[in-house]
């Protein structure tokens, strides 16, 4: 298990239940992003092996709520001092260029109930049509869903990301099962 893991473990378990209305939790996202990119910085420019500076930008992530916003506000990204290329590391708040934070993403797609889905903003038809589209037909080709596939047992339904993400992880709570989720969409570590 990643050190990043066994740390998420262990400081979700004092996260309330409904996710999105809790700060602590974006605030442990954005501690596991910002270690992210201490491993990133530390491993030097992957063009050249220059020193990596940090150059942050802003974002304006949907379905962030208001009191999450300073931890959510900023993707965390690096900028070589030798060739000036940007390197931005992987994150946990954000899946790529997208505008809805990964855990929206991760939970409207699914077709889970209860709970885990109280708070969430509303989305569009045509947003979670295109969203479990990647699911099912972008994301199983990409490394990480290859690596993925080949973790989760094999069930006799349909494999259906992030449905069987979300089955397979068995926590104590289901915010920690969604730190977990969130932290194996980054793939090997």
């Amino acid at each position: 298990m990643s050190p990043l893991l066994c740390r998420a473990m262990k400081e979700t378990s004092a996260v309330c239940h409904a996710l999105l209305q809790t700060p602590a939790f974006f605030a442990l996202l954005r501690r596991i992003d910002e270690d992210l990119m201490k491993v990133a910085r530390d491993r030097g420019c992957c063009h050249c092996g220059s020193v990596l500076h940090s150059a942050n930008y802003p974002r304006k992530p949907r379905g962030c709520p208001p009191a999450a916003h300073p931890d959510c506000n900023t993707r965390l990204s690096l900028c070589c001092a030798g060739c000036r290329k940007r390197m931005t590391p992987d994150s946990v708040r954000f899946l790529g260029r997208r505008v809805w934070l990964a855990i929206v993403l991760v939970l409207r797609s699914s077709r889970a109930t209860g709970a885990c889905l109280d708070g969430l903003p509303a989305i569009s038809w045509a947003t979670l049509k295109r969203w479990r589209q990647w699911w099912t037909e972008t994301f199983p080709k990409t490394p990480v869903g290859r690596w993925l596939r080949g973790l989760i047992p094999p069930t006799p339904e349909p494999f259906i990301y992030p449905d069987c993400l979300l089955q397979s992880v068995e926590h104590d709570s289901e915010d920690e099962r969604l730190a977990a989720v969130l932290l194996l969409l980054l793939g090997p570590a």
